[in-house]
């Protein structure tokens, strides 16, 4: 494996979410826009960078050879409160979650490069603490009072409120299908909506552990949709299959912290990253699990299908973990990855670009 090269760029503010801006539909090339979103300060920001692209010069074999340029300043605009969760919905509109219990969308003006205010909806009666789209005509919410928020734009009220979808803080969110919501709880729930149902109560819920830890992330697999990543309070990662009733949950030891984010990769799904409180970002590779599942079942990638190598991981020994950043900061609080590039948000008030030429 290459090793992987890294920037650090310093930005003067605790950066609490950072999403890239989504590869367009039937495109190859990657993005190279993302954004970030601040917490903890006198005047909290919304801000788009730029991240020019990975250039290597005359030897293809030097891993020297690569020159990764630190993400330049595009634009950027006050938020009301901390910036407790962003996605984009579209290539110029981002919604945001906000620490007062508000949800705003924004707008991306690229020609003058500026971004703006374009509504805001006031939902929550306390922290907001995630959001997520499905579409762009199609938001969900939630915070610490335990309402789930379905909020269309343009749309000054919303669209369905469910007042009581948990008795606890939900802390983070993302739809399985247009009409199936998963939420991860303060209790160690995680729980699937039906939206399509008038009830309130969750079609199903699953439990961790019998000791409750909160759960604070989730993520689905881009190709297997039963299979779901979660992060806890005590830094466990927990890998779920939603098919089973009964022990649905492959547990691994991970962080020494809470586990503030886990991300599939969108396009090789065998590798997943985390990040934590306890200052540190792991690479989690399933490949040569991959590898010796397909040599198993006789094939290539369609046989893997039926058996995923993220289910039963706790007796296998072909999963490698690799520290992406040597020297721990403060809480790495953010992730994501596009291509080859993987970023970070710290409150040590730095965003680390790190190349990892393999996956791009």
């Amino acid at each position: 494996m290459e090793r992987p090269q890294i920037n650090v760029k310093f930005v003067s503010q605790k950066i609490s979410k950072i999403r890239w801006r989504p590869r367009k539909k039937q495109s190859v090339q990657s993005s190279n826009t993302f954004a970030t979103g601040s917490w903890d300060d006198e005047e909290n920001k919304l801000c788009l960078w730029l991240q020019e692209p990975v250039a290597r010069g005359g030897n293809q074999d030097l891993d020297e050879d690569l020159t990764l340029q630190e993400p330049q300043l595009l634009c950027e605009t006050r938020h009301p409160g901390d910036v407790s969760d962003l996605c984009f919905i579209t290539d110029d509109h981002i919604a945001t979650a906000s620490s007062r219990g508000s949800v705003l969308l924004y707008r991306h003006q690229s020609a003058v490069q500026r971004v703006e205010t374009v509504q805001e909806w006031s939902v929550h009666r306390k922290p907001c603490t995630c959001v997520s789209s499905y579409s762009q005509d199609c938001l969900l919410s939630s915070g610490e009072d335990g309402r789930l928020a379905l909020l269309a734009p343009g749309q000054a009220s919303p669209v369905r409120v469910l007042e009581k979808a948990d008795s606890c803080t939900i802390n983070a969110l993302t739809f399985l299908k247009q009409s199936e919501v998963l939420t991860v709880n303060s209790f160690g729930q995680l729980k699937l909506f039906d939206l399509r149902q008038n009830s309130e109560d969750p079609a199903q819920i699953f439990s961790a552990t019998e000791d409750h830890w909160a759960l604070l992330c989730v993520d689905k697999h881009p190709g297997q949709l039963h299979i779901v990543a979660t992060g806890s309070q005590d830094g466990t990662l927990t890998v779920w299959d939603l098919r089973q009733n009964r022990f649905p949950m492959t547990t691994l030891d991970a962080h020494q912290s809470s586990m503030w984010e886990v991300r599939f990769h969108p396009y090789h799904a065998q590798h997943l990253f985390t990040c934590s409180e306890d200052g540190s970002m792991w690479h989690w590779d399933a490949s040569a699990h991959v590898a010796s599942l397909s040599t198993s079942r006789g094939g290539g990638e369609g046989g893997v299908g039926q058996q995923s190598p993220w289910l039963g991981l706790e007796t296998s020994p072909k999963l490698e973990i690799n520290s992406l950043i040597c020297n721990k900061s403060l809480s790495v609080n953010s992730l994501d990855i596009e291509g080859g590039l993987l970023l970070c948000g710290t409150d040590s008030e730095n965003i680390y670009t790190i190349c990892m030429p393999q996956l791009g």
